[in-house]
């Protein structure tokens, strides 16, 4: 129960806040918005005014999820957000310990048990050992990604209203879905915009409260990030020339073409020029979060084709760039791979001391679009018939739509291998951005309340232009241009359902991330930093707040 004085036990908080597992598109999940507005409910201010925190069902989706929206009201019309998602990823990682996922004192104690039997210890165990045995770090689903940001807004809120002569209006809102497609922010973010013109509210700003990792001692961790990356995922599909196993130089086999391509994307960082301006500062590297051969059933003949896509977050590139970069990469990877492949078989030739005919390779690297368009001339309404007959056999996974409509693209368009099809393939995410002239005056605030907490608290936080991951910021504050919009149309074979909502600027409020930070989340040995989380966060979150209802209002 939280206090009758408002005074709100943080820890405790996110603790009972994660022990309610809330697994993306589970029984949990539908169920969590019930028991956070129980919650909410505890709050003395709230529970005699019920009627302030409501739930909102997504029409459109088909869990029938929920967004849940508290709202503290006081003098004036400024207002803040305070905003993070409720859904978790789900525990199958924790292997034995599965079942203490959702129960972070449990796991601690067990982990331990765990980790000082073993003989051998790897370095991802020895520093989680460390942490936990330092009492520093809480272990847990959830507890870092993102419960304990939900428990730093609820205890920013309690104590908002635990002043009577409160300046501005604070609004709490939790989201499901983040952790899967972000349906519940794009929902939210016309719910939230009503909210606001309903209660003829001034939005000021938006905080989101989502985890940032660090594997050093909170240094970057410890942060206030003025933006989010920018996410694609551009595909390749690398068309081969069957042959007999038996006789390969006959052919060409586009695992040779796709494997020297996945080598030379794998973690670097230099390939596609997403490096920043920001000295310091760079998005994760590009991995292939798909790769696969086409084939349905065993066959002694070379693959057909190899179908991967490449994960890509920036933060200054555009769609249109990064696809210019891929595509050269492409190119170049199977032109090395034809010149590897007729070297091989030069030395083959020459160990049987007989000459093999060489077959002469052409390497295309063709756009989607172009694709499309070949096809659509043999055989009109293709796109249309397959991208249905792809989603009703593979709803859930628009990737593997992809692969396949591109596959059976290929038999139309009457393209020939060594050859490989580019484009892009679900999700996309926007960058997000502060306005540089609009939110000035905000940035200016910001800039001046954190060098004056780091003074009081004799805290290190920093400024950091953009969330290294994917997050809601995305949703909320976009930065794109519809002209990249249809160009990621235009070279997708499965259309992402709401990519126009990118354009609409319900909300014209700044947007930030202001988290715990922690290790290894989505991982088994998930644990965030207590003492940053609880004593410092809440406090932070708090005056920045205050500030900005105070002085912008």
């Amino acid at each position: 129960m939280i206090n009758r004085n408002s005074n709100i036990d943080t820890q405790s908080l996110a603790i009972r806040l994660a022990k309610f597992a809330s697994i993306t598109k589970t029984s949990g999940e539908l169920s969590y918005p019930d028991f956070l507005i129980s919650v909410l409910l505890e709050i003395p201010f709230f529970s005699k005014r019920p009627n302030l925190v409501q739930e909102f069902e997504i029409s459109e989706d088909e869990w029938k999820r929920r967004i849940v929206i508290a709202f503290a009201p006081g003098e004036g019309q400024a207002c803040i957000t305070l905003t993070g998602h409720y859904d978790v990823v789900d525990t199958s990682n924790y292997g034995a310990l599965e079942p203490l996922a959702f129960d972070p004192d449990t796991l601690l104690k067990k982990m331990l048990q765990i980790l000082s039997a073993k003989e051998s210890l790897s370095p991802s165990e020895i520093s989680l050992k460390k942490d936990l045995e330092s009492g520093f770090f809480i272990p847990g689903r959830g507890i870092l990604d993102m419960k304990s940001g939900l428990a730093v807004a609820i205890t920013v809120i309690s104590r908002f209203l635990g002043d009577p002569g409160r300046i501005g209006n604070i609004i709490f809102l939790a989201v499901p879905d983040e952790e899967g497609s972000s349906v519940g922010m794009k929902a939210a973010k016309k719910i939230l915009s009503d909210f606001i013109s309903s209660h003829q509210l001034q939005m000021k700003g938006i905080i989101n409260l989502d985890a940032a990792v660090d594997q050093g001692d909170g240094g970057e961790g410890k942060a206030v990030f003025l933006g989010s990356v920018s996410k694609v995922l551009p595909f390749a599909l690398f068309v081969g020339k069957p042959a007999h196993a038996g006789a390969p130089f006959d052919g060409f086999n586009p695992v040779l073409a796709a494997s020297l391509f996945m080598r030379e994307i794998e973690c670097n960082s230099d390939c596609f020029g997403t490096r920043t301006s920001f000295p310091g500062e760079e998005p994760p590297p590009p991995t292939i979060l798909y790769s696969r051969d086409m084939r349905t059933h065993y066959d002694v003949t070379m693959p057909f084709d190899i179908f991967c896509a490449v994960n890509i977050l920036t933060f200054e590139k555009k769609p249109e760039k990064i696809f210019e970069n891929f595509k050269l990469l492409v190119q170049e990877t199977l032109n090395n791979a034809i010149s590897l492949f007729y070297e091989r078989k030069s030395v083959f030739s020459r160990k049987k001391n007989e000459h093999i005919a060489m077959q002469k390779f052409s390497s295309k690297v063709v756009d989607f679009s172009e694709l499309v368009n070949k096809a659509e001339y043999v055989a009109p309404g293709i796109l249309d018939r397959l991208r249905k007959a792809a989603e009703k056999n593979n709803p859930e996974d628009p990737v593997l739509q992809t692969a396949k409509i591109v596959h059976e693209l290929l038999s139309f368009a009457q393209i020939e291998g060594p050859c490989a099809i580019v484009g892009f393939a679900p999700p996309f995410y926007a960058k997000a951005e502060l306005g540089l002239k609009r939110d000035q005056d905000f940035l200016i605030l910001l800039k001046d309340e954190i060098a004056q907490f780091n003074r009081e608290y004799q805290e290190s936080i920093k400024l950091r232009p953009f969330f290294p991951g994917i997050s809601d910021m995305s949703i909320l504050a976009p930065s794109i241009e519809s002209h990249s919009i249809e160009y990621i149309k235009k070279q997708s074979a499965v259309i992402q359902k709401d990519l126009d909502k990118y354009l609409d600027n319900f909300i014209k409020a700044p947007v930030i991330n202001i988290g715990p930070w922690g290790r290894e989340y989505h991982q088994w040995g998930e644990r965030v930093n207590r003492y940053y989380a609880f004593n410092v966060l809440p406090d932070l979150v708090f005056r920045i707040c205050q500030r900005i209802l105070i002085q912008l209002k």
